[in-house]
């Protein structure tokens, strides 16, 4: 909850990745949340009082997951709108006069992007944004098995890494206010 407060207010994507892990962490311990509580929340170097709010934050979070129907696969819908969200801000970047570096930076990776897009062959058209997000949680497990991943998968990932870095930074200014489009 702390960290993910951070990741919020300062990195939207890399919030949307840590948001999915912890989605799947609630899934590894079954939804049972006093185990979450006795094997995670109780290790936290906190206050009893931050202890509390934690475990009431991965319960909150359980029961969500619960009510929306994503027990065993997808994502909270407010997570699900994050992303649709940062996908409109960045077609509102693509579109803009004032954002050419992002735009050379959206060029360079749109066709790794349809690429990956067909390879996931989802039914539904997935978002620039969802494709991006999606490799990088996929390498992101891949890291924590072990797994090799290929030079050539890598430079991709590192392509869309530094396409969603750049898009957080200018959100987070258009949210504070210090940008406009």
């Amino acid at each position: 909850m702390i960290i993910s407060r951070e990741k919020r207010k300062n990195n939207i994507a890399e919030y949307i990745l840590y948001m999915w892990q912890i989605e799947d962490l609630i899934r590894a311990y079954n939804f049972d949340i006093e185990r979450i509580n006795s094997e995670l929340v109780s290790q936290y170097d906190v206050s009893d009082n931050e202890r509390t709010e934690i475990f009431s934050w991965y319960a909150g979070l359980a029961e969500s997951m619960l009510t929306e129907g994503v027990r065993s696969h997808g994502h909270l819908q407010y997570l699900d709108s994050l992303v649709e969200e940062l996908n409109d801000f960045h077609f509102r970047l693509i579109d803009s006069s004032h954002h050419s570096e992002y735009q050379k930076k959206y060029m360079t990776t749109v066709r790794d992007i349809s690429e990956l897009r067909l390879k996931m062959g989802s039914k539904e058209r997935i978002s620039d944004m969802e494709v991006c997000l999606t490799a990088l949680y996929g390498l992101i497990l891949m890291r924590i098995k072990k797994r090799k991943v290929s030079k050539d998968t890598e430079k991709v990932f590192n392509s869309f890494s530094e396409l969603l870095a750049d898009l957080s930074k200018t959100f987070k200014s258009y949210e504070t206010g210090t940008i406009e489009i």
